[in-house]
């Protein structure tokens, strides 16, 4: 949980749920085994929204995909499920 005051700023940035497609479709699928391996970790969070949605002011983000971060082993070879990313800030 995350508390911030009246005028403090969020800056973030994670992988988020793919908008659609092949990639959001394996999302779904491995995503109770991703979260169990990967202890807790949630290929389908749609952090974006939920910061939207958190009662902030200004917000400000971008996606991209961030391939040094894509996946931390190689557990799925040709596949992979943590991008695309988010990063940008947001004021209370």
């Amino acid at each position: 949980m995350c508390y911030c005051a009246q005028g403090g700023q969020l800056f973030f940035m994670e992988h988020v749920y793919a908008r659609g497609g092949v990639l959001r479709h394996a999302q779904r699928i491995f995503r109770r085994l991703w979260f169990i391996v990967f202890e807790g970790c949630d290929v389908c969070r749609e952090t974006g929204r939920h910061i939207r949605a958190a009662g902030f002011q200004d917000v400000e983000m971008e996606e991209f995909v961030a391939v040094e971060l894509t996946q931390p082993i190689s557990m799925l070879p040709g596949i992979q499920l943590v991008l695309p990313h988010i990063r940008g800030t947001a004021t209370k």
